[in-house]
């Protein structure tokens, strides 16, 4: 973790308050300012119905919009109130492959950010590293003050 050992603890302080990433499957894997990476183990009611039975792309885009969080969170500093809020006013996905088993892994980092807007780009690559997703997200911060 560079520049600020208390993100992690205090983005799992904040997940714990999200029960929908315990509901999907999704873990925090890092976090330093600006980048987070998490995960998404493939599980059977996360498939979709037919003959391929890939990862639904609701999953991904989730995985997506959470690391596009996340790596935005990680910028609010130590010292610094908790935020009211955050939002994601604008995302865009691409799908590029199918996920057929496994685990997928969404790197998520800060493109440019100020005070009430933040810009990120995620990649979600297979377990062999192959690129399947692609996003990016444009983030509302309300900040306290």
């Amino acid at each position: 973790m560079a520049g600020n050992p208390g993100i992690e603890p205090r983005l799992l302080e904040l997940i714990g308050q999200v029960p929908f990433w315990e509901t999907v499957g999704i873990s925090l894997d890092n976090a330093e300012v600006g980048r987070v990476r998490l995960r998404l183990a493939m599980r059977e009611d996360l498939r979709t119905f037919g003959e391929r039975r890939v990862l639904h792309g609701g999953a991904i885009a989730t995985l997506i919009d959470s690391a596009a969080a996340s790596a935005t969170r990680t910028l609010r500093g130590e010292d610094e109130p908790p935020w009211r809020g955050l939002a994601t006013t604008d995302m865009h996905v691409s799908y590029l492959a199918a996920v057929t088993g496994g685990e997928v892994i969404a790197e998520g980092r800060v493109l440019r950010a100020g005070r009430s807007v933040a810009f990120l780009d995620v990649e979600v690559r297979n377990e062999d590293g192959d690129l399947v997703a692609r996003g990016s997200a444009t983030m509302q911060i309300r900040r306290a003050n």
